[in-house]
């Protein structure tokens, strides 16, 4: 259920925008004009190019700002920057767009051309400088070829800083201001203390996640419409903070909030973060969506969001919230082979494994006997598994369970479907693997086997190792 990003607001109504573009060596064929919108491209319009290399993109309301492109046939392009000036000529010649870019009537666009040239000459220098270092054997060469890659980093610094003071306020600004990352103070630690190399990771990871945002507007809609912005935020949120659910449901609605101002960015924000949590495959990523999701989605805060999506969303925060990482699994009251009833939160163990399978899941066969497999290994642990049959044919399922020797799990269905614990589990589907704690906490959820193993050298220790 992908949230789609579909910003929309009306365009400012003025004189449109008027673009002229001569491009040398091209002629009689047709170009487009399209614009960033995160990871994705989009057409905004298309010109044909007469016999003299020349076309005019045109309409009578203003682009949203932002960094658009001009796409040749042979699917080459070159960027603009769309501002508030959008009448403005493009001269460039098709066998090098960007040494031959130039503007006029844009001197805002003529910085960013010169810029693009800056940027490029870096590139190739970095590229250099990089590959040298790899074939370098020398520590002395290594050394100056590092010392080089810093001071060619020092540089590109520079330019942002001088761009960013010569054109406040500009679209150009925002867009390297954006690209700046934020300088880490040099934390004095007290001698004496301990671990300190641990402690000044620490301070400098807090001062990381609370000043990130600093270089960039989140009220700024134009950043919308480059690859800049979504870079930086998932950078922000896969690479910079912790991996906890809560952590990461904190810092989404931190960001969101301070984008509320600008109507367009705060929707783009909400959208995008909501769509990242729900699509992310990362264990326990679920809770930061339903956290968001709530909080905007289903509080009638996301103005553009239908009847249809909200329900959607609500029940799929119904499904996610009973069970999210570090809440106490619901319990279960189900009667096993033998129609006595069992109960989950009965079961007396360190670990337990809450095991939803059925014997003729086509996946369910290859991950039942590695489960299997680590539950010998880890049985002399304490580990249990609590398995809950999921379909109704109690013979065949009897039968599976006594020829594969699976005699030592708890086993329980539902047959009179009184126990809920499709949707207390957010069961669709088999097999899906739950870990529980001694005090029934979920440790981790639809995991695979392999990560199954895993989580359990960590809780209980590794068998092997120990000599049991």
């Amino acid at each position: 259920m992908l949230l789609l990003s579909t910003v929309c607001a009306t365009a400012q109504k003025s004189k449109g925008y008027h673009i002229n573009v001569h491009i040398e060596g091209l002629r009689d064929t047709s170009v487009l004009l399209g614009y960033h919108f995160g990871s994705k491209m989009y057409v905004a319009d298309t010109a044909q190019v007469d016999a003299q290399g020349s076309a005019v993109f045109s309409g009578d309301t203003l682009l949203h700002g932002g960094i658009y492109f001009v796409v040749l046939p042979e699917k080459k392009y070159f960027e603009l920057l769309m501002t508030d000036r959008q009448q403005f000529g493009v001269q460039v010649k098709r066998s090098d767009l960007i040494k031959t870019l130039k503007f006029t009537g844009s001197p805002e666009n003529s910085a960013f051309a010169d810029y693009q040239r800056f940027m490029m000459d870096k590139q190739e220098r970095n590229k250099s400088l990089g590959e040298a270092l790899k074939q370098a054997t020398d520590e002395a060469k290594k050394e100056e070829l590092r010392k080089q890659l810093a001071d060619l980093n020092s540089e590109v610094e520079a330019e942002w800083a001088r761009i960013a003071k010569k054109h406040p306020g500009s679209m150009l600004a925002a867009m390297v201001n954006s690209m700046r990352p934020i300088n880490i103070p040099e934390f004095d630690i007290p001698e004496g203390t301990h671990n300190p190399d641990s402690l000044r990771w620490m301070m400098g990871y807090a001062y990381n996640r609370a000043h990130y945002f600093d270089n960039i507007d989140l009220t700024d809609s134009r950043l919308i419409r480059t690859p800049i912005l979504e870079q930086r935020v998932d950078n922000y949120f896969d690479r910079v903070l912790m991996p906890s659910p809560d952590t990461l449901a904190k810092a989404a609605i931190a960001v969101i909030e301070r984008t509320r101002p600008n109507r367009m960015m705060f929707q783009y924000m909400v959208q995008h973060l909501t769509n990242k949590f729900q699509m992310s495959d990362r264990m326990g990523m679920d809770g930061a969506f339903a956290t968001v999701a709530e909080r905007y989605y289903l509080s009638g805060d996301a103005w553009w969001a239908d009847s249809n999506l909200v329900g959607r969303l609500r029940e799929r925060v119904t499904l996610i919230k009973p069970n999210m990482l570090g809440k106490t699994a619901p319990d279960l009251w189900m009667p096993n082979q033998q129609m006595r009833y069992q109960r989950l939160s009965e079961v007396k163990a360190p670990i337990t494994v809450v095991y939803f399978w059925d014997p003729d899941c086509g996946h369910c066969k290859k991950t039942t006997p590695e489960v299997l497999k680590i539950y010998n290994k880890y049985k002399q642990k304490g580990l249990k598994v609590f398995a809950v049959y999921t379909q109704g044919d109690q013979p065949k399922w009897m039968e599976y369970t006594k020829s594969n020797n699976l005699n030592e799990w708890t086993h329980v269905w539902d047959p009179n479907i009184g126990s809920n614990f499709r949707n207390l589990y957010d069961i669709s589907a088999t097999p899906v693997i739950y870990v529980l704690d001694a005090n029934k906490k979920i440790l981790a959820k639809r995991i695979g086997y392999e990560s199954l193993e895993q989580i359990l050298a960590v809780e209980l220790g590794d068998p092997e190792k120990s000599g049991k």
